[in-house]
């Protein structure tokens, strides 16, 4: 008898490739370096990135419960402006790769599936035009955030998501300007389109 139950338990977990796009917005903020006479404001403008990995998804019961880790880049877009100049003006980009391990746990409607979850991230690397104007930025190695998000497996083959993902915590301690460090709390937030291949 608990052959049986495990090999059902077992036919309903199925393995895939995860990749979409994720469109990020952060919080606007502004900094001023008064020593070397710049404004920095940072834009909550839209901005596009790719994520790629894989995924497990486990259904029972019409629940299910969806591990992935995934690849993911995304960038932001700051106004540089030189105080008493505020009609000149430059935008520099910052980017950022990282590693994310969402799980996503819900409830089923038939091929549909609507869900919530944690999601770690493990920043991996940044890079920064700001650079050039001494301002640099510290970011925490690991924060922690939520999904929430609907989705659709077709064919049984495909799994298709789109969901919304907030920041419990901050990306950054802190930056510098000029040598000296200052608090900064930098955060994010992200919709997510995403398209899986079972295996």
């Amino acid at each position: 008898m608990l052959a049986i139950l495990s090999a059902g338990v077992d036919a309903q977990i199925r393995y895939g490739l995860r990749g979409g796009i994720n469109t990020a917005y952060f919080d606007a903020t502004e900094l001023i370096d008064e020593e070397a006479g710049y404004r920095f404001t940072t834009l909550n403008d839209a901005s596009v990135g790719f994520h790629g990995g894989v995924m497990l998804q486990l259904n029972f019961f019409g629940a299910f419960i969806q591990p992935e880790l995934l690849l993911s880049s995304l960038s932001s877009d700051v106004r540089v402006s030189e105080i008493g100049q505020s009609t000149i003006s430059i935008i520099r980009e910052q980017s950022y790769t990282k590693l994310d391990f969402p799980v996503m746990v819900g409830k089923r409607f038939g091929p549909a599936r609507v869900g919530i979850g944690p999601v770690g991230t493990i920043m991996l690397s940044t890079k920064s035009e700001l650079n050039e104007y001494g301002l640099a930025e510290k970011f925490n190695s690991a924060t922690f955030g939520y999904q929430i998000g609907v989705g659709l497996d077709i064919l049984k083959r495909l799994a298709l998501d789109i969901k919304y993902e907030g920041n419990l915590s901050k990306l950054g301690d802190g930056i510098t300007i000029g040598g000296q460090q200052r608090e900064f709390d930098s955060r994010s937030r992200q919709f997510i389109v995403s398209l899986g291949v079972f295996f």
